[in-house]
């Protein structure tokens, strides 16, 4: 009937307990370990662990209970017996919250004990059998799991990378295996380093890029990947490379659009205005005729604005943007006010421009800027009535360049201002003596969200509109 391991009898009467331990328990064929305090008893807690202990509820270091509760917690599987001088119900009821399996009161008879010992046991070994079923039964379950993890992720097209804390590959699969022509080659355990000689890929996942953004890289079999990266506590790093290389031909053949209907459009355009400039050279026409000689010019010049500025969305749509370089907003807007200044003083208009110190670089198109401070500050002067005032200001706030341009105009009703960057919409109070392609501010937000900013606008009936762009200072760029 011995076990392996002692038993652990605490109780603060040292003749009881070596009574119980010399005349019961050790004849019984159990090996007992006798602790006269708490602290003894935790410290053959820790060297033995006994699969029993039999604690009295008197101790001279400590509450025994709450001895039990502490061990009860960091010894899972320990069954507790109570042995108890005093009938009192209080103890037996916080013994039983406690979790402690069998609750004696002297005197201690033989056996009582060693039935209670026994019960006890028992209950260990109930325990033991029933953690090892369920261990059995969710290792079970784990390893499906994980085998249906591994076949999802062998086929799925995208290709997967996790990576631990020190950047050693954990797991890859074999989309990403094909791409980069890992074929076979044992790579778990490998650092990423030493897996990809690609600088993007590297410099996308050692930088730890915030997740939502994207880098492209190309493989080694010529195809495009979108790169993200995603850092998930306690793991590491799951990098994701999801092929859009159907994506980019997509995007060549509508550049290729583009340039057609820029070439097709705009040649006959350009003819026909040429022409109707020289009817009036080729002979004297009446002012009829002039009137609709002008209507012909007009109409030209509006659709080849519209071509234009549909040209203009379709590129941003596209994604083409020109060479980019660190640029000054400040000098954009400084060439569009002057642009305007014949404009405004004609109207008898104020343009007023403020801002902070020199504020620091962005990265961008000069050309797509520009474009934005040109259609914003023209569109306060085209909207402002005579006599009123445009504010343009300029300040940098949490890393992050933001320009406001106010004017004094009509405002724009509070129901279709969540429509105002739309293409071809224009607000229902505009009047017809503003003319404009309704495509203005729908390049305006593309410009802005390629340059990995935001733009709105808040606007009040009768009082106004301001218009708001946030763009990303350059990365190392400080105010001076």
């Amino acid at each position: 009937m011995a076990g392996n391991k002692a038993l652990i009898l605490a109780l603060a009467d040292k003749k009881e307990r070596q009574r119980l331990a010399k005349n019961v328990l050790e004849p019984a064929g159990y090996r007992v370990l006798e602790a006269e305090n708490a602290k003894a008893a935790r410290a053959l807690m820790h060297d033995e662990e006994p699969p029993l202990l039999l604690l009295g509820d008197s101790l001279p270091d400590g509450d025994p209970f709450e001895l039990a509760e502490e061990l009860r917690a960091t010894h899972v599987s320990l069954p507790i017996v109570m042995l108890t001088e005093a009938d009192n119900l209080d103890h037996a009821l916080r013994a039983m919250r406690i979790g402690v399996v069998d609750y004696l009161r002297a005197p201690f008879e033989a056996t009582d004990v060693l039935e209670s010992v026994g019960r006890a046991l028992q209950h260990r070994r109930n325990w033991l059998q029933w953690v090892k079923k369920e261990t059995g039964r969710l290792t079970g379950t784990l390893n499906k799991r994980l085998t249906e993890l591994e076949a999802i992720l062998r086929q799925v097209d995208d290709g997967v990378l996790v990576l631990d804390g020190a950047k050693r590959v954990m797991l890859v699969n074999q989309a990403l295996r094909s791409a980069y022509g890992l074929d076979d080659r044992e790579v778990l355990g490998e650092t990423v380093g030493d897996l990809f000689k690609n600088d993007e890929i590297l410099r996308a996942v050692l930088a730890q890029e915030v997740h939502g953004e994207h880098t492209e890289v190309q493989g080694q079999d010529g195809r495009v990947f979108s790169l993200n990266t995603t850092r998930v506590p306690e793991v590491g790093t799951v990098v994701t490379l999801h092929d859009i290389t159907y994506l980019k031909e997509l995007d060549r053949m509508k550049g290729d659009f583009v340039n057609t209907v820029s070439h097709d459009l705009r040649s006959p355009l350009t003819a026909i205005l040429g022409y109707v400039e020289l009817i009036e050279r080729a002979g004297e026409v009446n002012e009829q005729q002039a009137q609709f000689i002008e209507r012909v010019k007009v109409s030209v010049r509006s659709t080849t604005d519209l071509i234009g500025d549909l040209l203009d969305l379709g590129r941003m749509e596209v994604g083409v943007a020109d060479d980019r370089e660190r640029l000054q907003i400040e000098e954009l807007v400084a060439e569009t006010i002057e642009e305007q200044r014949n404009q405004v003083a004609s109207r008898g208009q104020t343009l007023r421009l403020s801002k902070s110190s020199k504020l620091p670089e962005v990265i961008g198109s000069r050309t797509q800027l520009r474009q934005v401070m040109d259609n914003l500050i023209g569109n306060a002067v085209k909207y402002t009535p005579e006599q009123g005032e445009i504010r343009v200001m300029l300040r940098e706030e949490d890393g992050q360049v933001i320009v406001h341009v106010a004017d004094n105009g009509p405002g724009i009703p509070t129901e279709e201002q969540s429509q105002i960057f739309e293409r071809f919409y224009r607000a229902s109070n505009a009047g017809d003596e503003v003319q404009g392609t309704g495509l203005g501010l729908a390049i305006v937000k593309a410009v802005v969200e390629n340059h990995r900013g935001r733009i709105w606008v808040d606007s009040k009936p009768g009082q106004g509109s301001i218009f708001t762009v946030v763009l990303p200072v350059a990365e190392d760029s400080k105010r001076i």
